[in-house]
């Protein structure tokens, strides 16, 4: 977003380590450089801190705390204060941009710096800055960004609520690097999808959302929320294509009833494929009170493509949720 008025540094995203920032400073950071964006990754604590030591942040974003390494972690609060080591190393007039909709950002209490606090979100309303008025469509995702001030639209092909949020953090950055308005939308409007993760295209008059390299339950959620925002015209469907998670222990059957109900309630049409987790998300769909006959068992993907050739007609959104091989049966 900043490369129109900036010259920037960004650590490549496996040189997380010390290590690896150290290579990058003394490697590739040149003195026309006016901005160094350094991710920060961490398995114990202290990482983080030693990071900050070296490179002495002026602006840190918080983008998550979540139950990760906890076999070197020992416990979530030490996952808390390990991420928070960031916001604890800005100097008094740095800057903080810091996730609310992350429970375990929103709820840390033990913040030492005495840095500028801006908090931003989508789903949490006490914020300075938070996505609203989301509209889903044919051309991607519109928002008006409220608290920037003059409460401006903006434009993406990024899709759903992830994507979203970091788009809010880095219109936080941009306003205080005093990036003009206009560039950020221009930025924004131009930034695109990995393919397969949540990526649209259009066939025929079709709109095609490809999440296939998800499968994750949080992710598929996601997913699902988009289309049941999307805008279609009437007598037109929103249908996923789904053989739900597999490799998830214990877990996988609950896993897979939950995204059941998840299809119910964002859902038009629903191709469930393969038989693997059949039995698990028809039992959540049909708990969510969805439509038996709105239903399709696929023995496989060809199978779902045929059926879902003989129900498509121009106007329809299809998302295609994880992307399981046939083996899985």
């Amino acid at each position: 977003m900043l490369s129109e008025k900036y010259n920037v540094l960004v650590t490549p995203g496996n040189f997380n380590t010390l290590l690896g920032v150290v290579r990058t400073i003394r490697e590739h950071l040149r003195p026309y450089h006016q901005v160094f964006i350094v991710e920060m990754g961490a398995k114990q604590p202290g990482d983080i801190k030693e990071i900050c030591d070296l490179v002495h942040p002026q602006i840190g974003i918080l983008t998550a705390v979540g139950e990760m390494h906890l076999e070197t972690f020992k416990s979530f609060e030490n996952i808390q204060k390990t991420k928070f080591e960031l916001i604890n190393s800005l100097p008094a007039d740095g800057l903080a941009v810091l996730n609310y909709d992350s429970q375990g950002v929103r709820d840390f209490s033990d913040i030492k710096s005495n840095c500028r606090i801006v908090a931003y979100g989508v789903e949490n309303e006490k914020v300075a800055l938070r996505a609203e008025n989301i509209v889903y469509g044919a051309n991607g995702v519109s928002f008006t960004c409220s608290g920037s001030g003059n409460n401006d639209v903006y434009s993406s092909k990024l899709l759903g609520s992830g994507n979203l949020l970091n788009l809010l953090a880095s219109i936080a950055v941009a306003g205080e690097l005093k990036v003009p308005v206009e560039k950020q939308k221009s930025a924004v409007s131009r930034l695109r999808p990995v393919e397969h993760r949540l990526s649209m295209r259009h066939a025929n008059g079709i709109t095609v959302l490809d999440d296939a390299y998800n499968s994750n339950p949080t992710g598929a959620a996601m997913a699902i929320d988009v289309l049941k925002g999307f805008a279609v015209g009437e007598g037109n469907k929103r249908i996923i294509i789904t053989p739900g998670f597999v490799e998830m222990g214990a877990r996988q059957f609950e896993a897979n009833k939950a995204l059941g109900k998840h299809i119910a309630k964002g859902c038009d049409y629903a191709i469930i494929v393969n038989v693997t987790n059949r039995e698990a998300i028809v039992s959540g769909i049909t708990e969510g009170g969805f439509p038996s006959e709105k239903v399709y068992k696929a023995d496989n993907l060809a199978d779902a493509h045929v059926h879902l050739a003989s129900i498509l007609r121009v106007g329809d959104v299809v998302l295609y949720e994880n992307d399981l091989p046939d083996n899985f049966k």
